[in-house]
């Protein structure tokens, strides 16, 4: 037996249920374990997912059961006895872990003797260089956010205004939930899932992450952030646009066009070799020239209140990110740009686009019309 150090991943958390996927390919709803070695990986899967996983698996990658391993009676599910014997296995006399393994299992393992430490760096940095078959997957994702948009978008700008500006389609209220059934519905068409969309309208849009519920009303900034998971590769799309039914108060035109103006500008910084902080900077600097300052207002943050952006692929957030990171740009990367600014009383409006990094600076994955007010 060598003195080989493996890392051992435990699915059924991220990052760790997409490093093992990106990995290996496979993914499954149950719990499963992977061992990564100097020489390749090891899949440990239930009987029932054997089949599928020697099929779907990346070449190279060895696909055992417990009881391939030896394992029998109640050792069968037992996760030390399973982390032993692929051990025994691969031969690899310590392990690794990533910071999210579990910490009860991780002190079990150390009681039984297992030399084990916890790894700090990422499983896999090189997640953040795609590949021109991980593009190809992302751009059908972004595709199908696309589609939904401009499908939201219609519907917005299709409705009626009533006489307390409340929003109709036919003699029903248009509401948030209304409007994200549309865009989940179209998504659905694409073969991808709506996870947590956002359709957040006035005040509501000022909390960047409210979902938002209830009606909508003509000349409000209506936030809507889609993104999309496909099914079949699990990797995501993301884009944000904000609109306004009927004319907009030239407050809030001046607020949606500090946003654009500065999320071109950020768009234009793009390239590799530039540190993402200076992208991040530079939306700062553009904000407050045009007067829109952050800072804590009745006990609540508002202004620019968020990083700029973060990398797309098998997680909806990852590597690297756009914000005060200190991360330097690489081709192949595949991140957002979303500037926003959000202030209760008056609104909130971000853009977010996706795009790759390219040799010569970037491209979108797709293009979508960034419209403010829909008349």
């Amino acid at each position: 037996m060598n003195t080989l150090t493996g890392l051992i991943l435990l699915s059924g958390s991220s990052p760790s249920t997409t490093n093992i996927h990106y990995l290996s390919g496979f993914t499954a709803p149950d719990p499963f374990l992977y061992l990564k070695t100097q020489t390749g990986g090891i899949l440990l899967v239930s009987p029932m997912e054997k089949g599928r996983a020697c099929k779907q698996s990346t070449p190279g990658t060895q696909v055992f059961t417990p009881e391939d391993l030896g394992l029998k009676g109640k050792k069968i599910g037992n996760q030390v006895e399973q982390i032993r014997a692929l051990m025994e296995k691969a031969g690899v006399r310590r392990l690794k872990v990533s910071s999210d393994f579990p910490v009860g299992l991780f002190q079990t393992l150390e009681k039984k003797g297992i030399k084990i430490s916890v790894d700090k760096n990422p499983a896999c940095p090189e997640r953040k260089i795609k590949s021109a078959a991980e593009i190809s997957k992302l751009r059908k994702s972004q595709q199908a956010a696309v589609a939904s948009m401009k499908a939201g978008i219609a519907l917005i700008g299709s409705a009626e205004i009533g006489p307390k500006n409340e929003l109709y389609i036919g003699k029903e209220k248009l509401t948030s939930e209304k409007v994200r059934h549309l865009i989940h519905k179209t998504l659905i068409e694409y073969d991808c899932a709506g996870v947590e969309t956002i359709v957040a309208g006035g005040d509501q849009g000022t909390d960047p992450h409210e979902r938002g519920h209830g009606p909508l009303f003509a000349g409000q900034s209506i936030i809507m952030d889609i993104f999309p998971r496909s099914e079949k590769t699990g990797y995501w799309g993301d884009i944000t646009r904000t609109v306004c039914r009927g004319p907009a108060n030239p407050e809030l035109k001046k607020l949606y066009n500090a946003v654009k103006a500065a999320q071109l500008a950020a768009l234009k910084a793009v390239k590799p070799g530039i540190c993402a902080d200076e992208i991040h900077r530079l939306c700062q600097q553009i904000f407050e020239k045009r007067g829109f300052q952050t800072l804590e207002k009745e006990g609540r943050h508002v202004g620019f209140i968020h990083g700029t952006g973060h990398g797309v692929g098998l997680d909806i957030h990852e590597l690297p990110r756009v914000g005060r990171s200190g991360e330097i740009l690489e081709v192949g990367n595949i991140i957002t740009i979303e500037p926003g600014l959000y202030y209760p009383g008056l609104g909130g409006v971000r853009i977010e686009d996706t795009v790759v990094v390219t040799k010569t600076g970037y491209s979108f994955l797709a293009a979508c019309p960034k419209k403010f007010e829909l008349l």
